[in-house]
């Protein structure tokens, strides 16, 4: 079951700039449209910003959705896949997803529009599953996510311990880690040589 799962999405947490307008990502996730800034196909802006808690401020791709994302009244950047990514385990295929994530990342930590206006914190993340087929909230797929999940934490941060938060136990939740890291890198440059795989 869970080895089929492939729609997986990553969090950070903003550090700064939780009071940014969430329109004010709307030229810049355009410019990167326009000017193929991230490996993803990229199509669209969507403003969620008038929705309490919400998706925020979305750039739409083929492969998956990045997001200035607020839901539970938490901001951060997320991106979650749609299709098949790269990886023949979840760990793997986390590590994929969370080289997307961090590409998008760094690019906000260089864009003068943000740069000195936001940062995300590195040590605070949740990981989750997109797709209650595959990953469905149950004690067997709990436990066959756990390890993938701390398999994929000990390759992005080798050096330091970390603390997994499982407690969710609705049914009807998707599957989800919360995540503080120890001692955590500062920028995404730090952490994206640890997600590259050959296949990316």
């Amino acid at each position: 079951m869970i080895t089929d799962l492939h729609k997986l999405g990553i969090k950070f947490f903003n550090k700064s700039g939780a009071d940014m307008p969430l329109t004010d990502f709307i030229p810049v996730f355009h410019d990167w449209i326009q000017n193929n800034r991230l490996d993803d196909l990229l199509i669209d802006v969507a403003d969620y910003s008038h929705v309490p808690a919400g998706p925020g401020t979305m750039l739409i791709a083929h492969e998956g959705n990045y997001a200035i994302d607020e839901t539970g009244n938490q901001r951060g950047f997320l991106y979650y896949s749609k299709h098949e990514v790269p990886g023949d385990t979840v760990a793997e295929r986390l590590a994929s997803v969370c080289y997307r994530n961090l590409s998008a990342c760094k690019l906000l930590e260089e864009e003068e529009r943000t740069r000195d206006r936001m940062s995300l914190d590195y040590g605070r993340m949740e990981i989750f599953s997109n797709d209650r087929l595959h990953g469905p909230r149950t004690d067997e797929a709990l436990a066959a996510f756990k390890p993938q999940v701390e398999q994929f934490l000990n390759r992005l941060y080798p050096h330091t311990d970390y603390e997994i938060d499982y407690k969710n136990s609705d049914p009807r939740e998707r599957l989800l880690a919360k995540v503080m890291i120890h001692d955590a890198a500062d920028k995404a440059d730090t952490l994206l040589p640890r997600t590259r795989t050959d296949s990316l």
